[in-house]
């Protein structure tokens, strides 16, 4: 039935007053209509408080009546949990314990300062094993439905459907598995919609959804001005039809996190994505890129860096660094990464390849190829520079690293290390080219 406990720091007095409040809490939320596809809607079991529960600021989702049997729909005492949670004027924590909790709608944040937190240890790169049983897992039923939620997400922070811009929000130590879904099902594992910035993934695994329009975790929006300050941070995406992670957050933090067997991109970081920080990550065996990186000017003064990251065999290019519009794309930094065996669909495709009038810089990286690509006859270039339909590269230096290709390089490229610097000066809407700078040497 549910939860009595976790009372033991108050007093006997506050005790009582707990467990009765408890109790007509539930007696309140059981009497209300089982909520439908649209979540995001208050029912009456949403707008029933929970105070001794507030104090503390954590509201566990045992009291509210989910069960995490993984049969039972605990959909309603969920979103009751965030409700009581939203109603604080503090924000809080809705803890759900570890266990396997079915779900058949969107689970809706609609206001700042609330943490969706579970429970077990914080997800690893590569195969986690992630269906063990010794985690807090949300598993989507065969019926799920988007209805009225704003975006087709297990958990979903809409900041549209709030009215204002939502901050310091987040989710940590859950695992979502979609393998109930239908195939025909869109639904994203945890997203954003509209103004949502100081937001953070923490610790979470999402996997086994087959949808090609799903994503494992994703903020992009089509709402001015894009969030900042994001962080997703030790996060698996694995067996995701879509894109692995689909992120455009200004002032982004990005680490440890690895998209494994996804039909999209591995990790996309799209438009309005200035200022993001990648270390760490990795990406394999994606249908399409490892890494996708298109951040046209114009859209935002910053740049993108990845550092010590690496991929391994993804069906395009280990990493596309690209810009779609005429112009010049703010500053892409390679920094130790490695691409390995990547670029197995085309004589074009390459372990790093910069797509239109992009600037790139790569420093002591590598392009290694698989023993196994080498006996099937494809073509991999270590990188490969084309204007694809709008211009050719604005820039590309490289500095030090290890190219090891079965035809080394295409197009432009006809050495394995170049050093390249020049300056570029930002007038207001682009970088322009200014001069090649004179070195001199001071005895």
């Amino acid at each position: 039935m549910f939860s009595e406990g976790g009372d033991d720091d108050l007093t006997p007095s506050e005790q009582g007053v707990a467990r009765t409040t408890r109790r007509a809490f539930l007696s309140k939320a059981a009497g209300a209509v089982a909520v439908t596809a649209a979540v995001g809607t208050t029912t009456e079991a949403s707008t029933a408080h929970a105070p001794v529960a507030s104090q503390r600021g954590i509201y566990n989702v045992r009291d509210f009546g989910a069960r995490g049997n993984g049969s039972a729909d605990d959909t309603v005492a969920i979103q009751c949990a965030i409700a009581a949670a939203q109603q604080s004027p503090y924000g809080g924590i809705v803890y759900l314990p570890v266990g396997q909790y079915a779900v058949s709608a969107p689970l809706v944040i609609t206001r700042s300062d609330i943490l969706i937190l579970g429970s077990g240890s914080l997800a690893t790169m590569g195969g986690a094993g992630y269906n063990d049983g010794n985690c807090t897992t949300i598993k989507p039923a065969a019926k799920w439905a988007q209805g009225g939620a704003s975006q087709p997400s297990c958990i979903l922070f809409d900041a549209v459907a709030a009215g204002i811009g939502l901050n310091r929000c987040g989710v940590e130590r859950l695992a979502i598995l979609g393998s109930n879904l239908p195939s025909g099902t869109q639904m994203h594992g945890i997203a954003t919609y509209g103004y949502v910035g100081a937001f953070s993934v923490t610790g979470c695994i999402v996997g086994s959804i087959a949808n090609k329009a799903s994503c494992g975790i994703t903020n992009t929006t089509s709402y001015w001005p894009t969030a900042q300050g994001n962080s997703i941070i030790r996060n698996l995406v694995q067996n995701v039809g879509g894109d692995g992670f689909d992120l455009a957050s200004g002032d982004m933090t990005m680490e440890h996190c690895h998209a494994q067997i996804c039909g999209g991109n591995g990790i996309s970081i799209t438009t309005r994505a200035g200022d993001t920080r990648i270390a760490n990550c990795r990406s394999d065996l994606s249908g399409l890129n490892g890494f996708y990186i298109n951040v046209p000017f114009g859209q935002y003064l910053g740049m993108v860096q990845l550092a010590n990251c690496s991929t391994q065999r993804n069906i395009e290019n280990g990493i596309r660094i690209i810009n779609s519009t005429s112009g010049k794309i703010s500053p892409v930094y390679l920094t130790g990464c490695v691409f390995q065996g990547d670029g197995r669909s085309s004589s074009r495709s390459a372990g790093i390849r910069l797509s239109g009038p992009v600037m790139a810089t790569i420093t002591g990286c590598g392009v290694h190829v698989n023993t196994c690509d080498i006996r099937s006859g494809v073509p991999l270039h270590a990188i490969t520079i084309a204007a694809d339909g709008v211009s050719p590269p604005v820039m590309l230096s490289m500095l030090g690293g290890f190219y090891n290709a079965v035809m080394g390089f295409c197009d432009k490229i006809d050495a394995p290390v170049t050093s390249d610097i020049r300056v570029y000066t930002y007038t207001g809407s682009q970088w322009d080219y200014n001069k090649t700078p004179t070195l001199t040497t001071e005895l």
